[in-house]
């Protein structure tokens, strides 16, 4: 079993998404951090397909997908197609609130929190038809619905971690140090 780590738009080689890898590694996870390069919003409509084309034969089963911001737009496509997964992270998801977990993902975590207005930007930008159809404010406003596999974490009300008030903070050195193990710790109890 590993861990997909995907990334999101504007992105270059020093991602801080990167700064997870030492906390899961340390949970004893494998992590594969597929680097698809600097992407463009307009562009996720046709990268994005081609992107999950690259990383869906590397998905094996009970493989965790981990996404940020348009990284969870790719992870939540390749879920819908039925891989089967152990389970999902969508951090800050630049995807639609209403997501559906397909019955071969065993669970997904929605980290938000209210500050993050990128995403409401993107859920208009969907709107529009210019990115991926997909795209939402789940970064902003964390999951709607009822599906108890899919678990809300308000990262602005979370008590003993770091309040987190915009798209990125997550990843943030500071904030890092704590929800980096807080993520990996909660990740290796649903392995058990």
């Amino acid at each position: 079993m590993k861990i997909h780590l995907i990334h999101g738009i504007h992105t270059t080689e020093d991602s801080p998404v990167k700064g997870l890898i030492p906390y899961l590694t340390a949970r004893g996870f494998r992590v594969a951090y597929p680097e698809y390069g600097y992407e463009l919003a307009v562009e996720t409509r046709i990268l994005n397909p081609i992107i999950e084309g690259v990383i869906e034969p590397y998905v094996d089963l009970e493989d965790i997908l981990i996404g940020h911001s348009n990284g969870c737009a790719i992870a939540y496509h390749l879920i819908q197609k039925n891989l089967v997964v152990g389970g999902a992270v969508f951090i800050n998801g630049a995807i639609e609130q209403e997501i559906k977990r397909p019955p071969t993902c065993g669970f997904i975590d929605v980290y938000y929190n209210p500050g993050d207005q990128i995403t409401e930007v993107a859920k208009v930008a969907e709107e529009f038809g210019i990115v991926d159809e997909a795209w939402g404010g789940l970064g902003h406003g964390g999951y709607l619905g009822s599906d108890p596999s899919i678990k809300n974490i308000d990262c602005s009300k979370t008590v003993g971690l770091p309040v987190l008030k915009e798209h990125g903070d997550f990843f943030s050195p500071q904030n890092l140090k704590s929800w980096g193990p807080f993520l990996a710790d909660r990740l290796a109890r649903q392995q058990t």
